[in-house]
């Protein structure tokens, strides 16, 4: 490959050589270590291709061997520079062009994280350009260990990084660390209180004084759990202890939720007609963009859907050129009625829907109750969901 390179670089052309020496030709050109390639015996002599300064060279064997050489077809920069000589403008801007893509190839235009699980992208993102990394840096300047450095520093969830710079790419290898096992230090005397209100369905004291039990309702920052102790509890002047106590305490906890289903709404049909609308968003320094749009939308209402895809002569040379595709999809707002019943049936679905979106998943969810209040033009509903959780915490006791 960079053997071809050089050679278009330097030119060379494709010659036909007849006579009736052709095998002294050859041997002469092989003496004088002129390289021939890609030779192939043709009716009328032999074919090959020989560089411009082996051209040249040619010139004192053609003579002696009284062969003839004629040239097939020329090949390489020179003959494109004197093809295009008195086009100074095409010219100009060739080499305009060529210049500007080198200049660009000095620079950071797409930033890359790898490996994140926990983590944020945009977090490590906006890490990383208030350190300097960002599109639009001059990659030579970029300080891969000491950003590195910080990067750990900055993250304990983050147990490996490596950063790498490649044409003008820059990629964040990440790797999460394992969490640490907490250790518990059992000398440190603490109490166990309650984290959140609740009704405590059952306690399970491993150490201290249980100050609270099943079916007592509590509040938050209340001690369930005392870690101050009396040697004898039938004589108040006995010496008091200080322990680690720690418990499991679980409690039922109620969470009201309260909305309404219309029963008229506008439900969205599609036509099928779409249009795609393109554009050019250009990346500047700082992490800057200026975007150039196209024409307008022809519809009134629509929905959207935008991919985007960043302009690179290869995987490692993304260029700050970014070409936007817009897809619109046209529909209108058909009125609708739904009957009580479908109201019902919708309530239900909206609350499920908002205990898997608004609840953690580890919670024990024993029951869901649903009161109605039907309007002329909606369903009014009163949920209460209740759950069973754990609400025990340790608060270290100052003495």
């Amino acid at each position: 490959m960079l053997m071809r390179l050089w050679l278009w670089l330097r030119g060379y052309v494709r010659v036909s050589i007849t006579g009736f020496t052709l095998e002294r030709f050859l041997n002469m050109a092989a003496f004088h270590r002129i390289y021939l390639w890609d030779v192939i015996r043709t009716d009328e002599g032999v074919e090959a291709f020989v560089s411009i300064k082996g051209f040249k060279q040619l010139r004192p064997g053609i003579r002696k061997t009284k062969t003839r050489v004629r040239i097939l077809r020329r090949y390489g920069f020179p003959f494109l520079v004197h093809r295009y000589r008195k086009r100074k403008l095409l010219v100009g801007g060739v080499l305009f062009f060529a210049l500007a893509i080198y200049a660009l190839s000095l620079f950071v235009w797409r930033v890359d994280i790898v490996g994140t699980e926990t983590l944020s992208h945009d977090e490590i993102h906006e890490f990383l350009a208030d350190h300097g990394l960002h599109v639009g840096r001059f990659k030579f300047t970029i300080n891969h260990d000491e950003l590195t450095r910080a990067l750990l520093a900055a993250h304990e969830q983050i147990g490996f990084a490596y950063i790498r710079t490649r044409g003008t790419r820059t990629t964040v290898l990440l790797a999460e660390a394992v969490p640490a096992i907490s250790i518990i230090d059992r000398d440190t005397p603490t109490h166990v209180i309650a984290d959140r209100e609740g009704l405590i369905t059952n306690i399970t004291a491993g150490a201290g004084a249980p100050l609270a039990g099943a079916g007592d309702v509590v509040r938050p920052g209340e001690i369930l759990v005392s870690g101050m102790l009396q040697i004898s509890p039938d004589d108040p002047g006995t010496e008091i202890v200080f322990v680690h106590a720690y418990a499991e305490v679980w409690a039922r906890r109620y969470y009201p939720i309260e909305f309404s289903v219309p029963l008229n709404y506008a439900q969205r049909v599609y036509t099928g007609r779409t249009a795609n609308r393109h554009s050019v968003q250009l990346l500047f320094a700082g992490g800057r963009t200026l975007r150039f749009p196209s024409s307008g939308i022809p519809f009134a209402e629509y929905d959207r859907m935008t991919a985007s895809n960043q302009l690179g002569a290869s995987g490692d040379y993304p260029l700050p050129f970014v070409w936007m595709t817009t897809r619109y999809a046209e529909f209108y707002l058909q009125p609708r009625t739904r009957t009580m019943e479908q109201a019902h049936e919708l309530a239900y679905l909206q609350l499920n829907a908002r205990v898997l979106r608004e609840f953690d998943l580890g919670l024990d969810i024993i029951e869901k109750r649903l009161e109605f209040e039907e309007a002329e033009d909606a369903l009014h509903v009163q949920a209460l969901v209740i759950t069973n959780e754990r609400i025990d915490r340790q608060i270290p006791i100052i003495q």
